[in-house]
């Protein structure tokens, strides 16, 4: 298998996008091309980025729908414009950075077991291990905990392709056939967590697995104001919390996501705080994502965003 096309969905990061975008072209295997969703749609993006020795394909769409929609926005561009030619499509986030070896061993990697997808391990600027997909096998879920960088996770783990139970979506690579067979993204997600459904999918076929030998660097950017970090932080965090009250009672393998639950809620208080607003939007997104059925992308969600562009969040 060799034709891959990448799906990157962006949205004010030139920087980090110019940065993917350079280290694709210098993968070992050569990507048939790229589509960038672009959710600004200001037209810098497109004219950023002409001229470049990869074939680029840029949809602008300002409406910013979420990241779900974006990769199944591509993904269906991929299937319009590149045709039965393409094997794989390889969905990135905009952040990440890639070896040149990576599509060529998870590629290697994904032949061995005959997946329909296949994850690396993540890394932060430091080398260490950022994140990881959750392994099936129950054992193997304790024993990466232990790994502080990927070297740690291999020498757990051992070189041989795993299952997992869901991945990120930093970096996945999935094959036109798994596509075909399961869907794309969801779009009502709105952000975090539409990765993780759509992989959980992939798993409920057997044949979702990550490698500990392909590691890719993810490095989001700086925040340049805390004030706004902290805000933005809040947000993610009460959509991150509805969308898996959604998953743990209403998605695929729904009972392993449910352990998850109370860990994230307590997290979300030691950050932002125990008071009457932030207990009031925690219940609300478990109402809302548990009981109701109604992930952060719904009009449930919109309420929270509405309130904390009039300020009535307290910081």
């Amino acid at each position: 298998m060799s034709g891959v096309v990448a799906v990157v969905v962006t949205y004010r990061r030139p920087a980090e996008l110019m940065r993917l975008v350079e280290s694709l072209e210098t993968s070992e295997v050569a990507l048939f091309g790229c589509v960038i969703v672009d959710h600004e749609a200001a037209g810098t993006v497109r004219t950023a980025l002409a001229g470049r020795r990869l074939d680029l394909r840029v949809i602008e769409d300002a409406t910013n729908p979420g990241p779900g929609a974006g990769w199944a926005n591509g993904a269906r561009h991929v299937q319009a414009e590149f045709g039965d030619e393409v094997e794989a499509v390889w969905f990135l986030d905009d952040d990440v950075v890639i070896p040149p070896d990576a599509l060529g061993t998870l590629l290697s990697e994904m032949g061995k077991v005959k997946a329909g997808a296949m994850a690396p391990l993540l890394s932060d600027a430091e080398g260490k291990l950022w994140a990881f997909p959750e392994p099936d096998e129950r054992a193997l879920r304790t024993k990466i905990r232990e790994a502080v960088t990927p070297a740690d996770a291999f020498r757990l783990l051992g070189d041989a392709p795993l299952r997992f139970s869901w991945a990120t979506g930093a970096c996945l690579l999935v094959t036109r056939a798994m596509i075909e067979k399961i869907g794309l993204h969801r779009g009502d997600f709105w952000m975090l967590g539409e990765d993780l459904e759509y992989s959980m999918r992939i798993a409920g076929e057997g044949i979702g697995y990550f490698t500990c030998r392909a590691v890719v660097a993810h490095l989001p950017p700086q925040a340049t104001s805390h004030e706004r970090a902290r805000d933005a932080d809040y947000l993610k965090f009460c959509a991150l919390l509805q969308n898996l009250s959604y998953l743990a009672f209403h998605g695929p393998q729904g009972n392993h996501m449910a352990g998850y639950l109370a860990g994230n809620f307590r997290r979300f208080f030691r950050s932002h705080g125990f008071r009457f607003e932030t207990l009031r939007d925690a219940v609300s997104c478990l109402w809302h994502g548990a009981v109701r059925g109604h992930p952060a992308g719904h009009t449930s969600g919109e309420k929270l965003r509405a309130r904390r562009r009039a300020g009535e969040l307290r910081r």
